[in-house]
């Protein structure tokens, strides 16, 4: 195995995929696990941040209330990912807000049904817009 001042060429690869990968990782970041030190030093211009977001409805009787919300995370990992595959790119994910105004059994005419959560359109519009 060829040597470089010390250092095996395995063991420069080793280091180098783990130097990327970290980057990689650090690129998509949870805002609640990041404090203000931390936040103050992004850079605005090159970072997206992903506040998902879906209502807790029901699903029959054997699929959890939260079925949108495993699906929403999915989407918006999957998201994220394309978003820092671009060179410099940040991602800060927030917690997804399970809220939203209209759950599928309005569909069948049923305005109550147990297992779904809807919230006034009022009150999802202040939530997402700060007013």
């Amino acid at each position: 195995m060829k040597r470089y001042q010390g250092f095996s060429a395995a063991g420069i690869l080793l280091v180098a995929v783990m130097f990327s990968s970290q980057q990689v990782a650090a690129q998509i970041l949870r805002i609640s696990e990041m404090n203000t030190q931390q936040v103050r030093t992004l850079n605005l211009q090159k970072t997206v941040v992903l506040i998902p977001g879906g209502i807790l409805e029901e699903h029959g009787p054997y699929l959890p209330s939260y079925t949108d919300g495993y699906a929403d995370e999915a989407y918006t990992r999957e998201l994220a990912k394309a978003i820092v595959a671009r060179p410099g790119w940040t991602v800060v994910l927030f917690p997804q807000i399970p809220l939203g105004n209209d759950p599928a059994n309005t569909i069948g005419g049923k305005t109550v049904f147990f297992g779904s959560y809807p919230v006034r359109m009022a009150t999802l519009r202040a939530i997402y817009m700060g007013q």
